[in-house]
């Protein structure tokens, strides 16, 4: 089962009904509702900039200029894909309509996770998924082994992705569909008891536990201009408030136009996620948005950081996962989940609902000082099927989009893949389908059924006890 099956079929045991007001009033918001409700509040309100603090620009681009690949987006997708191309030796521009992590790249959980859940997306695949697999057991760690390379500091720990419960029958069935990604993805999976799984977490509340070994944490804003630093180090060129204004046919090569400045390449790659141009109308009819919100707090007091995930895991939460959530290297708890519809800005509501949790889960935690430091919103972008979209819309424009909320291993890992083909000219050869985008069916359909339904559902079942 995927996340949105298992609000799908709690939501089904739950009343659909929307909670009611909570204790805490509506705090004032440094931005306008309606850039909360799009995902489009600026960079600085994400907690992931306050350990360093907003990375150096790019500055625009303001000349007429030539390249073997033109990459639209410089959030993880466009940094990995600019960074392997231009280790290829090819020459790279990167057009970026703010600044690298300025999207998902900058705003998300922060989780590594070393698998995909839904193993049908491999049956329309050539080989059925052989060669995708075999080369994602390779890199499954991709994340941490980059960082390493390049020397990026971004947080990035390979300390676990811990999976808990609190029924047996949940534990049952979260371990046989674990066993299916174990032997497909060549995965390392612990299963554990109410002692193995308090000794991680510091918290008796959780029974249940399985690990994926492999998984860990990043902070992705810090992961995506590392890379971007890198790629340029190898020689790609980045330019930052530089939208991608048209695309035209320059003989057999494309031309695309910025404000100040043009550059005309044999293949364009558009990596825009769920923060599409309009030049492309089909890449932004082909995906479900949906808005998701983070947290984070300020550095916990030297009591709690003993209490509270001692072992530096990544902790999720089955069948439903209300409280995604990572303790950094800074002592801060990163937590996240789907705005109000009705409130999106309200930081105080949202942070409580999550305060109560912990408080719950970590008793102890009662009457010591956790603090909101940052509350911040971003967009996803959503496929019918949990596999990124890799598109070619007309001979030599790609499209590299969509991770369906599971970015910070598989953006960079297409990337480096797409990478391959294209310095290769073997594009047909790629171990995944290169497909023209689809609209969607009810671009909203997603948001209605998640953030109005099943996520109210499923925060009055945890408000009273049920989950």
């Amino acid at each position: 089962m995927n996340r949105r099956e298992y609000l799908a079929g709690s939501a089904a045991l739950l009343a659909t009904t929307a909670m009611g007001g909570c204790a805490s009033r509506e705090q004032s918001a440094p931005y306008p509702g309606q850039m909360y409700d799009a995902g489009e509040v600026p960079i600085e309100a994400s907690g992931w900039t306050r350990p360093k603090g907003i990375q150096p620009a790019y500055a625009p681009l303001r000349a007429d200029v030539q390249a073997d690949v033109t990459i639209i987006g410089a959030g993880l997708a466009g940094a990995s894909l600019a960074l392997h191309l231009a280790e290829a030796g090819l020459r790279v521009i990167v057009l970026e309509a703010r600044q690298p992590g300025w999207g998902a790249s900058g705003r998300n959980a922060g989780h590594v996770l070393p698998v995909l859940k839904d193993l049908s997306v491999f049956d329309p695949f050539p080989d059925r998924g052989r060669r995708f697999l075999e080369l994602f057991r390779e890199h499954h760690a991709l994340t941490f082994d980059l960082a390493r390379k390049h020397g990026i500091e971004c947080d990035a720990v390979q300390a676990g992705y811990l999976n808990v419960m609190r029924g047996e029958g949940a534990f049952r069935t979260f371990s046989d569909e674990s066993s299916r990604l174990e032997k497909a993805f060549g995965l390392a999976v612990e299963r554990l008891g109410a002692a193995d799984v308090a000794r991680l977490t510091g918290s008796t509340y959780y029974p249940f536990g399985v690990l994926y070994t492999d998984g860990g944490r990043v902070n992705p804003y810090l992961f995506t201009n590392g890379l971007v630093a890198a790629a340029v180090r190898h020689g790609a060129a980045v330019h930052g408030e530089s939208a991608a204004l048209t695309l035209a046919a320059a003989g057999r090569r494309w031309r695309v136009t910025t404000a100040n400045g043009s550059v005309v390449a044999d293949r364009v790659v558009f990596c825009t996620n769920a923060y599409p141009t309009d030049i492309v109308p089909a890449f932004t009819d082909s995906f479900y948005p949906l808005t998701a919100y983070a947290v984070s707090t300020r550095p916990l007091p030297e009591k709690a950081r003993e209490l509270v995930m001692p072992s530096g895991a990544t902790l999720a939460q089955a069948p439903i996962d209300l409280n995604p959530f990572v303790v950094d290297g800074n002592g801060r708890i990163i937590t996240s989940s789907i705005p109000s519809a009705s409130r999106p800005q309200d930081a105080r509501w949202h942070f409580g609902h999550h305060l109560a949790w912990i408080h719950r889960t970590w008793p102890d935690t009662r009457g010591l000082s956790i603090e909101m430091e940052a509350y911040w919103t971003g967009r996803v972008a959503l496929r019918d099927r949990e596999f990124p979209g890799v598109f070619e819309v007309r001979p030599g424009v790609y499209g590299l989009m969509f991770f369906n909320a599971w970015g910070n291993l598989m953006a960079p890992l297409m990337g480096m893949l797409l990478a391959d083909g294209l310095a290769r000219d073997s594009v047909g050869r790629l171990p995944f389908p290169v497909d023209r985008p689809r609209p969607v069916d009810n671009r909203n359909k997603q948001d209605f059924m998640i953030r109005k339904l099943l996520i109210p559902a499923a925060r009055l079942g945890q408000r009273i006890g049920l989950i």
